[in-house]
């Protein structure tokens, strides 16, 4: 029964890529690669999807970011914790980057309370409650890390 619970999350992750769709995503639910399957249940699928980032130490500001995402994903509910541990240990670079992009889009103009609001307003599609904390909860840490370590100059605005 396993084996075909695997082989239909397996073949479902690979047929629902190849449907069209003639509609966008405004946020996804979790990170990384998963499927929820009628019942509601996540079944992960990040083995298949791609590579994993290995086990990496960076140090300066990339180490500092990682380690304080880390203490700040602690003053959120349990799940949330778990769920924004659990997304730093798997793919730190991903987070990294996005506080870079951040950073960016701030440089360009958009101001980091903007990016606050455009989270929250992504986030209204997200029924899960727990689901919907961790990203609001992501974005949040993401945001105020990227202005500490990356673009300090734009902090107080």
């Amino acid at each position: 029964m396993l084996k075909y619970s695997r082989l239909t999350a397996v073949l479902s992750a690979v047929i629902i890529q190849f449907v069209p769709s003639h509609q966008s995503a405004i946020a996804q639910e979790r990170e990384g690669c998963f499927l929820v399957n009628s019942l509601g249940e996540v079944i992960n699928l990040n083995l298949l999807c791609s590579p994993q980032e290995s086990d990496i130490k960076l140090t300066g500001n990339d180490g500092k970011f990682l380690e304080d995402y880390k203490r700040l994903a602690k003053s959120y509910s349990p799940e949330a914790t778990d769920n924004l541990l659990q997304a730093i240990q798997r793919a730190p670079g991903q987070k990294i980057a996005a506080a870079k992009r951040m950073c960016a889009e701030a440089k360009a103009g958009l101001s980091l309370p903007e990016v606050k609001l455009r989270a929250i307003g992504q986030a209204v599609s997200i029924d899960n409650p727990t689901v919907k904390e961790s990203f609001l909860a992501d974005a949040d840490i993401i945001t105020t890390l990227a202005a500490n370590h990356y673009c300090p100059e734009l902090a107080s605005k």
